[in-house]
């Protein structure tokens, strides 16, 4: 039974990652030396995609998410991992549990969140889970994820969301699903159905939870 948040979860899941965005966004030049970047066009064509004429409408509040995924198109966008340059599909990945978490470099609370992946990370293998670092800020590029990933000891896939990723998502899952800050989190079951969509901090004790309730929901 996949673990789609109540209405009441969903609104606290908001409530919870609320303190991150704001924290996020009043980050002074001495807490981070990486800030987000001035805003591009192609970022504000994806983050207003969900409400751009003959696009497909977000799901309603309360409503899972997954209701609103008439074909799972987004399943088969070719994504390339950063540092292999292999491709592959969502849906190539059918059989494994898949956790895609849509960040960017600037943003601190993803590399906290992503420590977090870390410390969890040998467990995360050895459960044949796929963990993608899913790049949401087009105005960096896979050559960057590659090098930042390295830098910090991340071994898990990197990946720079295709524009048409981004609107998907963004047309499913909401226009905050593209907000790096707010340390978003959706898990796919073995049958690429998605088995929760989340918001905040996950310690690695709670990730493993989440995936390994994930890998016996199929």
């Amino acid at each position: 039974m996949n673990r789609i948040p109540s209405p009441s979860r969903r609104l606290l899941g908001v409530i919870l990652a609320a303190p991150f965005v704001i924290a996020a966004c009043t980050t002074t030049a001495s807490d981070t030396a990486e800030t987000a970047p001035p805003a591009t066009a192609e970022a504000a064509a994806v983050a207003t995609a969900s409400t751009t004429p003959g696009s497909a409408p977000p799901a309603p509040a309360g409503e899972p998410a997954e209701a609103t995924a008439e074909a799972a198109a987004w399943l088969e966008i070719e994504l390339t991992d950063a540092a292999s340059g292999e491709t592959f599909t969502l849906a190539s990945l059918a059989g494994e549990v898949v956790a895609i978490e849509p960040m960017a470099i600037w943003c601190s609370n993803c590399k906290a969140q992503q420590d977090n992946v870390k410390s969890a990370y040998p467990e995360i293998e050895a459960a044949s889970v796929t963990y993608i670092s899913l790049g949401i800020d087009p105005g960096e590029d896979p050559n960057a994820l590659a090098k930042y990933a390295d830098r910090r000891g991340y071994d898990w896939r990197f990946v720079q969301s295709p524009v048409e990723l981004s609107r998907e998502l963004s047309d499913l899952f909401g226009p905050q699903i593209l907000s790096a800050p707010s340390t978003p989190l959706i898990v796919l079951d073995a049958n690429g159905e998605v088995f929760t969509q989340e918001w905040g901090f996950h310690g690695p004790e709670q990730l493993l939870e989440i995936l390994t309730e994930a890998s016996t929901a199929a």
